[in-house]
């Protein structure tokens, strides 16, 4: 078979974006909907600001030096859980109760029909006075408008009916409803110029709706590998709402922290006051006693043997004293162990000069676990595994500690057995002296037993209060907050998204029609499919389907681009016709209203006006015939001839258009049209038809009925006409598998039906194909 190369082409991509270009409106339509969106969006969205502080995380704690051994100020050393906390409910929680933000104001405008909120924060000439023991309308807005300095007009809104006018109220009085209960008061911002006529809104939130928006617009990162600094951000519709939020929750957060730091110290001191109270009760009473024996006996001293005695005493009764003081701190702690309660309280066991270093660490580590769980909390619930965990870890850790408790008391209980021996030997020995003497050793003993526990306490709580007094915070805030101006609507980003996205959407529609489209819409899926040379590219024509007299419509002064079509087909046939001694062109297509007919039609016509004698053979006897030379009245034709009845010269018709083209109709309807093309009277009928340089045969569609088989064989060229987006993937498999199954001469495609509108698709077909 002779090969025709087609000429060259541009790659595939370059290719089918070309042909996408044939849609431009719809490209230039969708941008241009999509940037009036971006410009709607980014005149009408409130903007948003975003404040940054920078805060330093110590790691390594430092307790106070008088607890410095116990370590009690471990508190949150976990980087990490830092983090955490700067995100807590708590902090947060108590911040926006500092800041009173229940309320949000606004300013109102309307912007093409639409009315826009601004968030005004503290610019606003009035603030909202609500119960928060009355049930409020949270989340609604109110909208006011300000009379004078007395008066205003409030507007409730009520979902989608808008918002319903209502009386006028008088500033600073009750505002009450079903659902609120509120007043609205001046403030020295008021300026009757300024805001005098003007309209505002307002509004009340519901707590947990505040908390989670607050704590979604708050982010938390670390500056970097090897940096102790976390980066607290803050986005707000108000600048300097968002300023004052981060600064209040660093500030609130270093503040929290020391108040941690210096609660231990506050137990300490409490204990002691505790101690003081009772001690300075029997200083008092023992200092009285002393006065009063000595103005009554007039006994100021006691012997040099009596000094000695008590001089021992009292020193066994000091420690014995200090002793006491140990043990009531060991009472503490296992009353904190009886009630379960938190460690948080609890103070080291060195401030009362307990060095313990079991006693010390079990402590410690119980403090850690409890800090543990409390930073687990913060994100996690009671029947968390890890807090479930921890749990049991506390548990293992406070019987560990009560059992040392325990075995401190009895450590104890014998050190104080031992004094109370020690002391009642000297009490015997005191026992022999005079009883004037005795008596002033018993209430000085007293007196100076009360006097060293004082002291001995008073000592303790300056050192607790000297470490309270310099105690700073873990963290410190290394930058102030600062706004780092608009974050949102990125005007430009979303000029760019709208841009994408106007080009993206009818490029992706196009791509999904492609995908699923099983119609032939290409040059480049013909030759692909059917490695097939294309004789014809065929514009679309109202008279494609069906001529209402049977002549080619190219002979029409209308059809301009029609002839140009198929001038350049007939000179894509020149090829073949050097080669073919009689010039048969079989035209056929796989399925019916592919334009079969149009095409022989016209492509005799246009053979005919080269001054090539022509004839059309009208092979379709299944369809009812249309004579050109009779005027729309058909006379004998194909099948009459090949049933007998009728001689070439009865079938033989001039076309009245053209004396170059003759005609040869399809005759009368017959049953057994296959059967009669397999007879020798058609192969007789074309060599009867030698004197004609072309002879075209339009046959019935050869996917649907065999009849144009046996011609194919005879034929010269066999073209089969597809036409574009009708033709089916499936009816390209078909001509494929024909060519293989009939072997034809010779094969060719012609497109019929292309959008000539479409710049892309006179790229992509050209002429000459």
């Amino acid at each position: 078979m002779p090969h025709h190369t087609p000429p060259p082409e541009n790659t595939e991509l370059k290719t089918q974006l070309l042909a996408y270009l044939s849609y431009w409106h719809f490209f230039v339509l969708s941008t241009a909907l999509a940037l009036a969106g971006a410009y709607a969006y980014n005149q009408l969205s409130a903007p948003v600001y975003q404040a940054k502080a920078s805060i330093i995380i110590h790691e390594d704690r430092k307790a106070i030096p008088v607890l410095r051994e116990a370590n009690m100020f471990y508190g949150r050393n976990n980087w990490f859980n830092e983090t955490a906390m700067l995100k807590s409910h708590t902090l947060v929680g108590r911040v926006l109760e500092e800041m009173h933000a229940g309320v949000s104001y606004y300013s109102t405008k309307r912007m093409a029909g639409y009315l826009q909120h601004t968030e005004i924060y503290l610019d606003s000439p009035f603030r909202v006075r609500f119960d928060a023991g009355h049930p409020q309308a949270f989340d609604n807005t109110f909208r006011i408008t300000i009379l004078d300095e007395h008066q205003y007009i409030i507007h409730e809104k009520k979902g989608l009916e808008g918002f319903e006018q209502k009386q006028r109220q008088r500033f600073g009085q009750p505002f009450a409803g079903p659902g609120h209960h509120f007043s609205i008061e001046l403030v020295d911002a008021y300026d009757p110029l300024q805001h005098k006529g003007t309209n505002y809104a307002f509004v009340i939130h519901e707590p947990s709706k505040r908390m989670s928006h607050y704590l979604s617009n708050l982010r938390v990162d670390f500056m970097g590998e090897g940096y102790s600094i976390v980066n607290v951000f803050f986005t707000a519709t108000n600048k300097q709402r968002a300023i004052d939020f981060l600064g209040r929750l660093s500030d609130t957060y270093i503040r929290q922290n020391l108040e941690e730091k210096n609660q231990t110290a506050k137990n300490t001191i409490r204990f002691i006051d505790d101690q003081l109270a009772m001690t300075s009760q029997s200083l008092h009473e023992a200092e009285t006693s002393l006065q009063v024996f000595r103005e009554d006996r007039q006994l100021m001293d006691v012997s040099m043997m009596a000094n000695h005695l008590i001089n021992e005493l009292l020193l066994l009764d000091k420690q014995r004293s200090i002793e006491e003081v140990k043990r009531q701190y060991y009472d503490f702690l296992l009353e904190y162990l009886r009630d379960d309660r938190a460690f948080s309280e609890v103070f080291g066991p060195s401030a009362l000069g307990i060095d313990d270093p079991l006693l010390n660490n079990l402590l410690i580590g119980l403090s850690q676990q409890y800090a543990e769980r409390s930073r687990q909390l913060l994100t996690a619930t009671e029947q968390s595994p890890n807090i479930q965990a921890l749990d049991r870890e506390i548990m293992q850790a406070r019987g560990a500690l009560a059992e040392n408790i325990r075995s401190m008391q009895a450590a104890s209980d014998i050190t104080m057995n031992d004094l109370d021996q020690r002391m009642r030997q000297l009490e015997h020995r005191i026992g022999t002296l005079p009883g004037s003497e005795r008596e002033l050793i018993g209430i000085q003993r007293r007196y100076q037993l009360s006097d060293a526990t004082y002291n001995f306490l008073l000592k303790k709580r300056a050192d607790a209060g000297i470490a309270l007094a310099t105690n700073t915070p873990d963290h410190k805030i290394m930058d102030t907050v600062r706004a780092s101006g608009e974050v949102s609507p990125n005007k430009k980003l979303n000029y760019w998204l709208a841009f994408a996205l106007g080009m993206g959407c009818p490029l992706f529609m196009l791509m999904l029609y492609d995908f699923f489209n099983t119609k032939v819409s290409g040059k480049e899926e013909i030759q692909q499919t059917l490695k097939l040379p294309i004789v014809g590219l065929l514009p679309r024509h109202t008279m494609n389907r069906k001529n209402t007299n049977g002549s080619p419509v190219i002979f029409g002064e209308s059809a301009i681009m029609a002839l140009e079509a198929f001038r350049s087909m007939r000179s894509n046939l020149q090829f073949y016709a050097e080669q073919c001694k009689r010039n048969i062109i079989v035209i056929t297509s796989a399925r019916a209203r592919e334009g079969k007919t149009f095409t022989a039609l016209n492509l005799a016509g246009a053979l005919a006006l080269a001054n090539r004698k022509t004839v059309l053979i009208n092979a379709d006897m299944r369809k009812a015939p249309m004579d050109v030379a009779d005027n729309g009245h058909p006379g004998p034709g194909l099948s009459d001839y090949l049933s007998g009845t009728a001689i070439p010269e009865d079938i033989l018709r001039q076309s009245p258009g053209n004396k170059h083209l003759y005609h040869i109709n399809s005759g009368a309807l017959v049953e057994r049209s296959a059967e009669l093309m397999e007879t020798q009277a058609i192969h007789q009928l074309l060599e009867t038809l030698h004197g004609f340089e072309f002879i075209i045969i339009d046959t019935p569609p050869l996917g649907l009925v065999s009849d144009a088989q046996p011609l194919l064989v005879r034929a010269d060229l066999c073209v089969f006409v597809v036409r574009h987006r009708f033709t089916r993937h499936a009816d390209l498999d078909f001509i494929r598998e024909t060519q293989q199954k009939i072997e034809p001469k010779n094969i060719a495609i012609a497109v019929n039906d292309i959008n000539a509108r479409s710049r892309g698709y006179g790229y992509r077909y050209g002429y000459g194909g």
